[in-house]
C-alpha cells in the first residue's frame, strides 16, 4: 500500500526537519526534480491561473541546463530550494561526497543569484549525520506519488484531496516520469484548494 501521509510519530522523532508548518489557511505545494522544459512550464501556467505560489526543489544540473526556465520560476514569485546537484541518494554514498554534491548545487544557485530556502534530500532519504549536521532540511507531510506508475491519477486524487489541510507540505514532481499523473492531478488540486479557501503559498 502506498503511504500518502507521513505518520505523525516520524516528525516527533526527527523534529529538526521541517515536515509541515503552523498555518491558519496556508498550504504549501512543492515540486521536486526540475526544472524540466515544458513540464515546469505547465506547472507555472497552472499556478499562475490560480494566483498560487509554490516551492521548487531544483536539481543543480537541471538549473545549469535551463537557466531561462529557472529565472521564470523566480520572476513568478516562487521559491527555490536545493535538491542536490545530481539527485543524489544519501543511502548509497559517503556523507562527504553527498555534502559535496549539495555544495555544488549551492554554487550553481549562487552563480545564478538564486536564494535557496532550504534543502530537500532526494527520495526523502536521510542519515544520522545529515540530521545532526545539515540545516534547514525540508521534507513533507503529504506525498502524492505522482511518479508512481502503479497508481492511477484517480486513486491519487481520492487519497490526497482529504489530506490537503492548512500547514500541509505537499510533494509533486515537475519531471518526465511524473508528468502523466501531474497533468491530471495538479489542476484538480489547485481547484480544490481554492474551493476550500486555502492560500497556496511558497515556503
Amino acid at each position: 500500500m502506498f503511504i500518502y501521509q507521513i505518520p505523525s510519530f516520524i516528525p516527533t522523532l526527527l523534529p529538526r526537519f521541517t515536515w509541515s508548518k503552523a498555518a491558519d489557511r496556508q498550504i504549501y505545494l512543492t515540486f521536486d526534480d526540475g526544472p524540466t522544459p515544458e513540464i515546469t512550464d505547465f506547472v507555472l501556467e497552472c499556478l499562475n491561473e490560480y494566483n498560487a505560489k509554490a516551492t521548487f526543489f531544483c536539481i543543480g544540473k537541471n538549473v545549469l541546463s535551463n537557466p531561462a526556465l529557472t529565472k521564470r520560476i523566480q520572476t513568478a514569485g516562487h521559491s527555490i530550494g536545493n535538491h542536490t546537484m545530481n539527485h543524489s541518494n544519501a543511502w548509497k554514498m559517503d556523507y562527504s561526497d553527498y555534502v559535496e554534491d549539495f555544495n555544488k548545487c549551492e554554487d550553481v544557485f549562487a552563480h545564478q543569484q538564486i536564494k535557496s530556502i532550504g534543502f530537500r534530500p532526494p527520495y526523502g532519504r536521510v542519515t544520522r549525520k545529515m540530521y545532526l549536521e545539515m540545516e534547514n532540511v525540508i521534507l513533507w507531510s503529504v506525498l502524492t506519488g505522482d511518479y508512481n506508475a502503479s497508481l492511477t491519477s484517480s486513486t491519487i486524487l481520492t487519497s490526497v484531496l482529504p489530506l490537503l489541510k492548512p500547514g500541509a507540505v505537499v510533494v509533486m514532481h515537475d519531471s518526465v516520469k511524473a508528468f502523466p499523473h501531474l497533468q491530471v492531478i495538479l489542476p484538480v488540486i489547485l481547484r480544490y484548494c481554492t474551493e476550500q479557501n486555502l492560500i497556496l503559498s511558497a515556503l
